[in-house]
C-alpha cells in the first residue's frame, strides 16, 4: 500500500507541474499573466443618421497615457475606426475598411488601474472578437510611399508653447500606426481633445487641418491617411508643434503626380479626370505642405505594406 500510495503522490505531482506548464504557455502574449479584459465594457448601436449632416462627429478619448486613464470612450465610432485603434492599422493597411463603415456605435469601458498601452490595444481587441465575433489575419502588399523631409529653407512649424497631456505612445512597432485624427481621410472627421486635434475638414474640394503639440511623426501619420499610402517622418525634427494646413482635397491624383516626378514640385493641380478643383485659390497637399509648413514629401522606393484582413466580423454587437 505504501509502495502504491508513493507512485501515486509522484504521479500526481507530476500531472500538477505539467498543468502548470500548461497554463502558462496558455497566456496571451504581452498579457504578462494579467486577465486582459476591460473591467466593464458597454457598446451602443446609433441610430441611422439621415438628413444633411457636415461631415462626422465620431470621437476617441481617454484610455493609456491620456487625461482620463481609467475610461476609455469612442462616440459614434464605426467598427472600421475601432478596429483601427484596436490593432494600430492606418487607412492603406485596411483596404477593406468601407465595409465596416455603415454602422456608428457609442462605446464606454472602464479600464484598470496601471493598464499598459499594449494591454489596452489587446483589451480592445478581446471585445471585438468577444462582441463582433471579429477574426482576421495579415498580409504583404508592396506599394510606393514618401519620405517626409525639411524643405529647402528649412521648417515653418510653430513650435508649442503651453503644456499638453502626453500622448499614448505607438507601440507596434509600425511609424505608420494611427494617432490621434486618422480615419480621416476625405475629410469631415474631428476627434477627441486628448492630444488638441480639431481634425480634419473636407468641404467643397478643400481641406483643412488644425492641431496642437504635435510631432512630425504624428504630422506623417496624417499625410499617410490622406494620401493612402506609408510616410516615413525623416525630418529628423523632435519638438512639438501647433499644426496648421490649408489645400486641395484632391490628393489622390496629386500623390500620383508626384510620385511620376520623382516627388518634384507641384503638379497636383488637376483632378482625376483633368477638371481644375472648384476651389482653384487653395494649394495641392504638396505644395501647401512646402509653402505653410517648410516641409516636402518625397518619393520613396516600393515598401512591404502590412495588411489587414477581416475574415469575419458580425455587422452589429451582441447585446450588453
Amino acid at each position: 500500500m505504501l509502495y502504491f500510495s508513493h507512485v501515486k503522490q509522484i504521479f500526481w505531482t507530476a500531472t500538477a507541474g505539467l498543468t502548470l506548464i500548461a497554463a502558462a504557455y496558455a497566456q496571451p502574449p504581452g498579457s504578462k499573466g494579467k486577465v486582459v479584459e476591460f473591467d466593464a465594457a458597454s457598446i451602443r448601436v446609433n441610430e441611422p443618421e439621415t438628413g444633411f449632416h457636415f461631415g462626422s462627429s465620431e470621437s476617441s478619448t481617454g484610455g493609456p497615457g491620456t487625461g482620463d486613464p481609467g475610461m476609455y470612450r469612442c462616440s459614434k465610432c464605426t467598427l472600421a475606426t475601432l478596429i483601427g485603434k484596436a490593432f494600430e492599422i492606418q487607412n492603406y493597411q485596411f483596404p477593406g475598411r468601407t465595409a465596416f463603415t455603415t454602422n456608428t456605435f457609442d462605446v464606454a469601458a472602464k479600464v484598470p488601474a496601471a493598464t499598459s498601452a499594449e494591454d489596452f490595444q489587446l483589451m480592445l481587441q478581446n471585445l471585438l472578437k468577444e462582441r463582433f465575433g471579429l477574426t482576421y489575419h495579415y498580409s504583404e502588399k508592396k506599394m510606393r510611399g514618401y519620405n517626409l523631409v525639411v524643405a529647402k529653407g528649412g521648417s515653418k512649424l510653430k513650435e508649442s508653447t503651453d503644456a499638453a497631456p502626453q500622448a499614448a505612445p505607438n507601440r507596434g512597432g509600425d511609424q505608420h500606426g494611427p494617432g490621434a485624427g486618422s480615419f480621416g481621410r476625405g475629410g469631415g472627421f474631428q476627434v477627441g481633445g486628448d492630444h488638441g486635434h480639431t481634425g480634419v475638414v473636407s468641404f467643397f474640394g478643400s481641406a483643412r487641418y488644425r492641431a496642437d503639440h504635435q510631432t512630425t511623426a504624428d504630422l506623417a501619420r496624417l499625410l499617410s491617411d490622406q494620401l493612402g499610402v506609408p510616410v516615413d517622418d525623416q525630418t529628423g525634427l523632435k519638438g512639438k508643434y501647433d499644426v496648421a494646413l490649408n489645400w486641395t482635397g484632391d490628393n489622390t491624383s496629386s500623390a500620383a503626380n508626384h510620385a511620376a516626378a520623382g516627388g518634384g514640385a507641384g503638379h497636383g493641380d488637376h483632378g482625376a479626370d483633368g477638371a481644375t478643383p472648384r476651389d482653384s485659390s487653395a494649394p495641392a497637399l504638396f505644395d501647401a505642405l512646402q509653402a505653410q509648413l517648410g516641409l516636402r514629401l518625397v518619393a520613396a522606393d516600393q515598401a512591404t505594406a502590412r495588411i489587414f484582413v477581416v475574415d469575419h466580423a458580425e455587422k452589429l454587437p451582441t447585446s450588453n
